[in-house]
């Protein structure tokens, strides 16, 4: 390469001037190029181009490895003539200059970036190379690179900076068939009318597009399934193959490619229906699937049992499918999951307890969790009807907290991304937004409504999303909702008042004796009184206001429930966690 000190400053006329075909840089904006050129125009081209000849020998004519803006600003000025050094250069050069020249300017775009790595990747540079030309690590050029993998639409939104860097790369990752749907849910607003933060974007993009090999209804290892794709281990788009890209994806056996993993799945479950069929075993599809189980994680329906439940009966506790072993599961049917596709094997009740039976186990109800479990259900009832009388008067003493509503906005859609979808189905019913738990992006815009509309309701939700998942027993040995407990306290409502009055209201009546029919009542025995009938224990779901109910509650109201609150004995009820200290 020929040193500067060689190449003396020539003044060329600008017709002889062509631009670079490798140039990294591809946009000039018109603010910026205009400042120049009035500059240009008052001061002339005080920094000169750097050329070489052009490398097609046309005579006269030079190409411009660096200075491509000064040389427009001086075409746009005007002026015939401009400074510049010739230099003998080879391509790769020229292209390392232009790389480097350009990472010196700060309003370099990173996609003008990418794509001039992808030109030295192009041309044989290896990662490790490129990053010592440019004296970057290799995992920024890594996560540079891999930006040129963006679509066109995708490119235009990045360039719009609607998305940054970071945001870009986690869509650049993706399949291209994806990427526009990608891009709609991370630039659409989220919260306060902006989309969402570089960690809230990578925590959907993970959750939405990337799945779980080790959770996979397939061989991953069998490079047969399909072919085209191979096995999962060594696949570019298993996250672990490619840490430097996925370093903000929690595991390395994580499957970026939906598609893919959707087509091993089908063809694996097509080969295993087409196995059972031909063993003769009943496969269950469609209509028929659906009813067998119409939610993704609750009980089968239809007499069917799960052969990998757990056999109560058992006396070691073993699995339906290791008690009746490899025979007996030849005779079982297939359901194909409606949901996801998963292939389970199962068996009606009744020909489980003959296959049972075979095996010395007396099953009094197969397919139940736990012989005692009528009674446990029992007490989950209780508790479940006790919680969400708590839960609701603790609703009716709510008033205006010390923060803000951003604050609140922000306390709500965090405390909504770590609901269980059944805790998210509870807030939905509870405020009449549907049967089912809407999207975050829903729930942010109800968040915005709330504060917009009634700031009241917006604090009162929040208590709700904190308190929600303690309304309802998680299953029969919970243990007691403290926080509940502790609220409740706080707002004058007494817990063991609320609890023996639902208890009282669930306790059955006892039965009278009947009266013998042959005898006569005697003057010393007393009539019968009527039993009453035992009242129904509150329905919590029906109890729930809606937000909008809470807009009427006027000032005077909201000042006269305060002294109440500061009557409330604080200092003497214990705070749930003794170790911290009451907050």
């Amino acid at each position: 390469m020929q040193s500067t000190e060689q190449a003396s400053i020539e003044f060329k006329r600008l017709g002889d001037m062509r631009p670079s075909l490798t140039n990294p840089r591809k946009r000039f904006p018109e603010t910026e190029q205009a400042e120049l050129t009035a500059s240009v125009r008052k001061h002339g081209v005080l920094q000169p181009l750097l050329v070489r000849p052009w490398p097609d020998d046309e005579t006269g004519l030079f190409e411009i490895v660096a200075g491509e803006r000064r040389f427009r600003a001086a075409n746009t000025a005007g002026l015939a003539e401009i400074p510049v050094l010739v230099r003998e250069l080879t391509d790769d050069e020229v292209l390392h200059i232009q790389i480097v020249e350009n990472l010196q300017r700060k309003d370099l775009h990173p996609l003008e970036e990418a794509d001039g790595y992808k030109v030295l990747s192009d041309r044989g540079h290896t990662l490790d190379q490129i990053a010592a030309e440019v004296s970057q690590t290799r995992t920024y050029v890594a996560q540079r690179l891999k930006l040129c993998a963006l679509n066109s639409q995708t490119r235009k939104l990045f360039f719009e900076e609607k998305l940054n860097a970071k945001t870009a790369l986690m869509i650049a990752r993706l399949p291209t068939d994806l990427q526009d749907k990608a891009a709609k849910e991370l630039t659409a607003s989220y919260i306060n009318g902006e989309p969402r933060s570089v960690k809230a974007a990578s925590e959907h993009i993970e959750r939405t597009y990337m799945l779980r090999l080790d959770q996979a209804p397939f061989k991953t290892a069998d490079a047969a399934l399909v072919p085209a794709a191979g096995a999962c281990g060594p696949c570019p788009k298993r996250t672990g193959n490619q840490p430097e890209l996925f370093e903000d994806v929690r595991g390395k056996e994580i499957c970026t490619d939906p598609a893919c993993f959707a087509k091993k799945r089908e063809t694996a479950a097509a080969q295993k229906r087409a196995d059972a069929e031909a063993a003769g075993r009943t496969v269950i599809t469609g209509k028929d699937a659906k009813a067998a189980l119409p939610h993704q994680y609750g009980q089968l329906q239809g007499g069917l049992v799960q052969l990998d439940d757990t056999c109560y009966e058992d006396p070691k506790r073993r699995s339906y499918r290791q008690i009746i072993g490899a025979k007996g599961v030849k005779a079982s049917s297939l359901l194909e999951s409606p949901h996801d596709g998963k292939l389970i094997d199962v068996m009606p009740k009744a020909d489980l307890k003959k296959a049972l039976a075979e095996k010395g186990i007396e099953a009094r109800s197969a397919g139940t969790s736990n012989p005692s479990q009528s009674a446990e259900l029992a007490k989950k009832k209780k508790a479940d009807a006790y919680r969400g009388e708590l839960f609701r008067q603790i609703r009716a003493k709510h008033v205006e907290t010390g923060l803000d509503d951003f604050d609140l906005k922000i306390v709500a859609v965090t405390f909504y991304r770590r609901l269980w979808n059944e805790n998210q189905k509870r807030i939905s019913k509870l405020y009449d937004w549907g049967n089912t738990a809407i999207s975050e992006a829903e729930f942010a815009k109800k968040v915005d409504e709330f504060e917009q509309t009634d700031p009241v309701a917006l604090a009162r939700l929040v208590m709700d999303l904190a308190l929600i998942g303690e309304s309802v027993a998680d299953s029969y040995s919970t243990p007691k909702p403290e926080l509940l407990e502790a609220t409740a306290r706080v707002r004058g409502i007494d817990p063991g008042v609320v609890r023996k009055q639902v208890e009282s209201d669930t306790k059955p009546k006892p039965k009278e004796k009947p009266v013998p029919a042959t005898k006569a009542p005697t003057s010393t025995t007393k009539p019968t009184a009527k039993a009453s009938p035992a009242k129904k224990a509150p329905v919590v779901k029906k109890i729930a206001t809606k937000p909008r109910a809470a807009a009427s509650t006027s000032q005077k109201q909201i000042d006269k429930a305060k002294p109440a609150l500061k009557s409330a004995p604080k200092a003497k009820e214990p705070w749930p966690f003794p170790n911290t200290g009451r907050p």
